[in-house]
Formats: C-alpha cells, structure tokens, sequence
C-alpha cells in the first residue's frame, strides 16, 4: 500500500469504502426481503389454512367413518393451486387424516409445537417434522355448529422455496448495486486523476519535501517574511519575521496583517496587482524596509508576500557605502582645487614673485580651515559635518556660490532618527538644488539647519527655476522629474521619511527667484 501511487490509493480506497456500503446495504436489503417473503408466505397459508378449516366438507369429513376419502383428494387440490408444499388436516388425537404421503395417512404427526392450535389458536411458526423446513400455519378447525373443535389443518411452504422467491426478488436491487459498483469505479478513476491534476502530478512524500524544504528556506532567509491571502489573513511567516515584530508565528496565524503591520499598503498589491517595493514604516520601536508582491494563480491574484529587515542594518551598510562616496568627492573636489592652485602657485615663482606666491598659498589653507573649523563647531554630527564639507568643494568645483547661514547650528538629532536619515534629507536637498542652478548664470545656494524650541528646521534656497502651481504636488511624487537621466526619488525619499515621525516639508517661490524648501523635524 505504501508503494502505491496517490493515484492507485485514492481509486483503492474509494472503491473498497462503497462496495463496502453496498456489501452492507445488500446484506440488509436482504434481510428485509426475507423478513418480507416469510411474512408473505405465512400470511397466504393462513389464508388457504381458513379456507380449508371453513369448508362444510372438511368439517363434515372428519367427523365421518372414514375421512381420508374425502380430504385426501381436497387437500391435494388446495395444494397444488396454492402451490404450497402440504395441506396436512389432523383430528384432535394428531393423527393424519390427509398427508402429501398417502402411506402415512392414519398415522400420529411428529412432535412439534402444537399445543395453541389444540387450543383453538391460530398461528405461524417454522418447523421441521418428518417434512423439510417449512414456513407452517396451524388454524383450528371447529364443527359446522362452531361449538366444538374437532381438528386442525397445517399449511406450509419449504423454506428452500421461500429463499428462492426471495432471491427472484433481490436480483434487480443486485443488478443495480453492481452498477453502483461500476460507477463508483469510473468516478475513483477520475476523482483520483482531478487530485493528482491538482497537486501538479506530486506524491505525498514528494509534497512533504517541498513543505519541509520551503520551510527551511523561509528560515534560514535574514529577511522576515510573511504570506497573507487576498482578505489580509495571515497565512505563514518566518522565525525572523517573527523575531523583528516580537510576536508569536504560531499564535499569529489566523489574524489579520494590519494587526502586526499596520502601515501596510496591501490594498494597492492585491487590488491592482501592482509590487510596492522599499516602503518604510514604524513598527514598535524598530522601522522596516518592506517590499510586497502579490501572489498570482491564474491570472487572479490570491494573495501577497512581504519581505522586511530592520532599516537599522541597512542604514549602517548604506552609510558605510555613503561615507565612501563622500569622501571620494571630497578628495576629487580637493585634487581638482589643488591642482588649480599648484598651477597658481607655479606661474606666480615663474614670474619670480616669490612673496605672493608664498602668501597665496597660506592665505588659501586659512580659507579652507577656516570653513572647516566653523563647521565642525556648529554641527556636531561628523556624518552631517562631513557632507556639508564635501558638498561645499563640490559647488566651488561647479562655480556655485554657497551660503550656511549664519544661525545654523545642530547639536542634538530629532526624536526616532539618525545621522543617515538626517544627511540623506540633506544631501537630496543641496543635489536637487545643484541640478537646479547648474544651468542658470547665477548659480547660488543656501543653506541652514537651525534648532527651534520643538523642532529641526532645514532650509535649502536655490536661485533655479520656480515651481509652477500645476507641478507643486506632483514634485514629491515617486517616479516624478523634469530632469532627463534622473529617477525621481529624492523628494519622495524625504517624504517617505517625514511620514515616519511626523515631519513636514513645503516650498515656495522666492520673490527675487528661485525656490525654497523648507522641512522641519520634531524633537
């Protein structure tokens, strides 16, 4: 049986169950049958035993010198219309006075229960005397005044006949059950091969596998991850997904998605079928970076998949990446100027102007440590620091005049964010303000990052061009720019993030030119 096929197990079981059904369906219809045919039969005796007990020349007979004569040739008669197996009529000593043997007419009847119908009781009952088994009614036969009873008759009928009457009427119930039976073979046959179909042709041990496979895969991803259907209900979710969220997997199956991850966008992956990728939300004390992707079975979406880490990894790998490229910019932007004032330099001791070359130099050092010094002391954070400094030689580099404004000043990092959420608010602010002025004549840039009493407020002026009413609210979409090559992310980044802890962010037109942007963060 464990060899066997899911196919051949399901046609093997199906097919045993209902012959099974039908075997004890048969053995009751069968008993029913029986039960009814000897109550037929009894019933028709009792009928032909009346008849005989009531004919005046039955009741005359017996009371003759010589009744055989006459009851002989009558019971036989009886019998053979009837088609019974005997008509037996006796007096009240049990003596034979008819017989299906004539040789054994006067002789005493065999011992059997007879004491109702010498009583003058009528009665079924079976038998076996010197006759084979037989369904037997005993009637009383009484003198033709009705005062006293004078024999008895005994009508009976062979059981083997009985069974045969019964099975005559089993045949068709049988004929029917083995069309059950043929039936019940077609449809295993094809309920077998629709559950093979819709397992994809797999075995159960094989399906274990993959269980057991896809489970171990699920855990041993560094992401959590957690499977809903189309209504949000929690479907699976893995150890890590449970780790991160700190709740039970076992006890949250069953529940819905925004009990665990309230934030959720769902609605947007299962109704219209559409992946939303790297979407940030505040679970707890933690935020996560999640992408959801609906789960399509034939064209209809049945559900969803969130994948999900911890931004806290992911910010520590991307500031690592982003202190690299900061500090490959700054080196750039330093070789780049350097090598300006080397060229300065070296013109100026060709022309033997030895003490202006001299004092060049110097003065262009202060100049540089100058900006460094006042930075480093009004903003505390070396990752902001440091790209306010790259920033700062990038657009010297470019011909951009860039402004701090003198109230800046940061020393303590709004409520549930980082340095990197901080410096990427700020490094998209002053690239978007780059883009935006590299193409004017008058390229310049403020900037200032000032502490109120409840919040951070970070400003960025450019002198580029103004924001027409139409784009205001397109600009801090996903996927909006006016700039060819760009992707459109930077406002919906900081937007992204604002959401998180409440912030704000709105611009406007600057009277002289140019936009300004304005965020600010609560403490």
């Amino acid at each position: 049986m464990h060899k066997l096929s899911l196919q051949y197990k399901v046609m093997f079981l199906t097919i045993s169950m209902i012959s099974i059904l039908l075997l004890v369906v048969s053995v009751l219809v069968v008993r029913i049958i029986d039960h009814q045919v000897r109550e037929d039969v009894g019933e028709r005796a009792m009928i032909i035993g009346r008849i005989v007990a009531q004919t005046p020349k039955v009741q005359q007979a017996i009371l003759s010198e010589n009744p055989s004569e006459v009851l002989q040739p009558l019971t036989e008669n009886w019998r053979l219309s009837s088609e019974a197996a005997f008509v037996i009529v006796a007096n009240m000593d049990q003596v034979r006075l008819s017989y299906p043997d004539p040789s054994k007419i006067g002789t005493s009847l065999s011992n059997l229960y007879r004491e109702p119908v010498l009583r003058g009781e009528e009665y079924i009952y079976v038998a076996r005397g010197s006759l084979p088994s037989s369904i037997r009614a005993n009637i009383p036969i009484y003198s033709e005044s009705g005062d006293k009873q004078i024999g008895f008759v005994s009508v009976g009928y062979y059981l083997t006949n009985v069974y045969k009457e019964a099975l005559e009427k089993f045949i068709p119930i049988l004929y029917l059950f083995l069309v059950a039976i043929a039936l019940s073979v077609l449809g295993s046959v094809m309920i077998a091969r629709n559950i093979k179909k819709s397992i994809f042709g797999l075995e159960p041990h094989e399906i274990a596998t993959i269980v057991r496979e896809k489970q171990a895969t699920l855990e041993s991803i560094r992401e959590g991850v957690i499977a809903v259907d189309q209504n949000g209900t929690i479907r699976l979710l893995n150890g890590e997904a449970a780790s991160l969220l700190g709740i039970n997997s076992e006890m949250a199956c069953g529940h819905h998605i925004d009990t665990i991850l309230p934030q959720n966008r769902l609605d947007v992956v299962i109704n219209n079928d559409q992946a939303v990728y790297d979407e940030e939300q505040r679970v707890n004390d933690i935020i996560i970076l999640s992408n959801s992707v609906p789960i399509t079975v034939d064209g209809k979406v049945v559900g969803a998949v969130i994948s999900f880490r911890d931004r806290t990894e992911i910010n520590r790998l991307a500031e690592e990446l982003t202190g690299v490229h900061r500090f490959v910019d700054v080196l750039r932007a330093q070789a780049h100027e350097f090598k300006n004032k080397l060229h300065t330099i070296v013109g100026l001791i060709q022309l033997h102007r030895y003490e202006e070359a001299v004092d060049f130099a110097i003065d262009s050092g202060l100049e540089k440590q100058e900006v460094v010094d006042w930075l480093s002391g009004r903003v505390k954070d070396p990752t902001i620091c440091g790209l306010l400094i790259g920033k700062i030689s990038h657009m010297r580099e470019l011909g951009i005049k860039f402004n701090i404004l003198p109230d800046t000043m940061m020393t303590k990092l709004p409520a549930k964010m980082n340095s990197g959420d901080i410096a990427l608010i700020i490094g998209n602010f002053l690239q978007n303000a780059i883009e935006a002025v590299v193409s004017v004549e008058n390229k310049r840039i403020v900037f200032g990052i000032v502490q109120l009493d409840d919040k951070l407020e970070i400003r960025v002026q450019n002198s580029g061009q103004q924001i027409s009413t139409e784009l205001a609210e397109e600009i801090y979409q996903r996927g909006f720019t006016t700039k060819k090559g760009n992707s459109g992310l930077g406002l919906a980044l900081i937007l992204d993030k604002l959401k998180l802890v409440a912030g704000e962010i709105f611009h406007r037109n600057l009277p002289k030119g140019g936009v300004e942007f304005i965020v600010w963060l609560p403490y």
